[in-house]
């Protein structure tokens, strides 16, 4: 006969298309059987919970007799409890990579609307400019047929432009703060 060990890895890992097909993936079960847990008894269950109810349940049965079994099976939710909280990190750790990439696109973003604030900035003061040369010219004839063919004309527009431009910077950073 094999050691516990080696019994208990068979059953976790090398039967486990076996398993699943029979009563579905261990973690998946552990997780609804929390929940059930939690309706019943008006606490909340995690699946690591289950883990441990059902590996102090097997040590207890084995307080009273002592079986093989108990000990094979206790083994084996801590071999299936382990592969849980592995699948867990994994997809925890593709979580955060996926919000580190969100991270780097929003920092490119930022970077890009910065970029247009700032040549707006330049656009608006550039007019400002304009607007001071006008004022010191001599007709007001001129300066209304400069304004009107000049690209700075629009104040307006670029005034909205350049408000909601900074509106987009404030949400972006409060958006990456909250990343």
């Amino acid at each position: 006969m094999s050691n516990i060990l080696e019994q208990a890895n068979k059953i976790i890992n090398e039967r486990s298309e076996e398993k699943e097909r029979q009563y579905g993936p261990m973690g998946e079960g552990f997780e609804r059987a929390a929940m059930i847990a939690s309706g019943m008894s008006g606490r909340e269950w995690t699946a690591d919970d289950m883990f441990v109810a059902m590996i102090a349940l097997k040590f207890s049965r084995q307080s009273y007799n002592f079986k093989e079994d108990n000990l094979l099976d206790a083994c084996s939710y801590i071999g299936g409890w382990q592969n849980y909280i592995n699948e867990k990190r994994a997809e925890a750790g593709a979580t955060n990579a996926k919000k580190t990439n969100n991270k780097t696109l929003l920092t490119e973003e930022n970077q890009v609307a910065q970029q247009e604030y700032r040549d707006l900035q330049e656009r608006v003061a550039k007019q400002d400019s304009f607007e001071e040369e006008i004022d010191s010219s001599e007709s007001e004839s001129e300066d209304l047929q400069a304004i009107a063919e000049s690209p700075y004309a629009k104040t307006l527009e670029d005034e909205k432009q350049l408000q909601a431009t900074t509106k987009l910077l404030a949400a972006l950073d409060a958006l990456g703060e909250q990343l």
